[in-house]
């Protein structure tokens, strides 16, 4: 009897492990999921040095002398906080940070997680037209590995240690 109850509890475990956020529980706790990103995109100044958090594919990355920036092409968040792969957008936003980031890491089409505090309003060009992107100062983010999937389809994965998946 102590074999099964080690044995279930060990497949607890490694079930509990694969259903964890991929950003910190404090972080997604102190960010405010009510602020939709068409609200924050229509009435940045409103929130102001609010948390929130959004998702999405990077569109380009650049680095300055402060540091570095991304424009993220928002998507609707699904399972496990991981951007949608579909053709729902409300448009699109940066995020800056002190770290210098790679472009080859934080390639184009790559999606991310990302809660920040709303810094302002920022004006681009795009195309032939100005856009005002809602930039937000990175507080935590998760860089999604190349290769996930995750649509308006559900799916289901499980894998284990070195036997492959099931």
């Amino acid at each position: 009897m102590r074999f099964k109850l080690n044995r279930n509890f060990l497949w607890m475990i490694l079930f509990l492990s694969g259903c964890a956020p991929v950003l910190s529980q404090a972080v997604i706790d102190a960010s405010d999921r009510n602020i939709l990103f068409g609200e924050l995109q229509r009435n940045t100044e409103r929130y102001l040095g609010k948390s929130v958090l959004f998702g999405g594919t990077i569109v380009q990355v650049g680095n300055g002398p402060d540091g570095s920036w991304a424009e993220v092409l928002q998507r609707p968040l699904g399972f496990r906080l991981e951007p949608e792969l579909d053709d729902q957008t409300e448009g699109r936003f940066l995020i800056m940070s002190s770290e210098v980031w790679d472009e080859q890491i934080f390639s184009k089409g790559r999606k991310i997680t990302v809660v920040g505090k709303v810094e302002g309003k920022e004006s681009r060009p795009l195309d032939q037209t100005t856009y005002d992107y809602p930039l937000l100062r990175v507080q935590e983010y998760h860089l999604w590995p190349y290769g996930t999937q995750s649509g308006s389809g559900s799916y289901f994965h499980f894998s284990f240690g070195l036997f492959g998946s099931i």
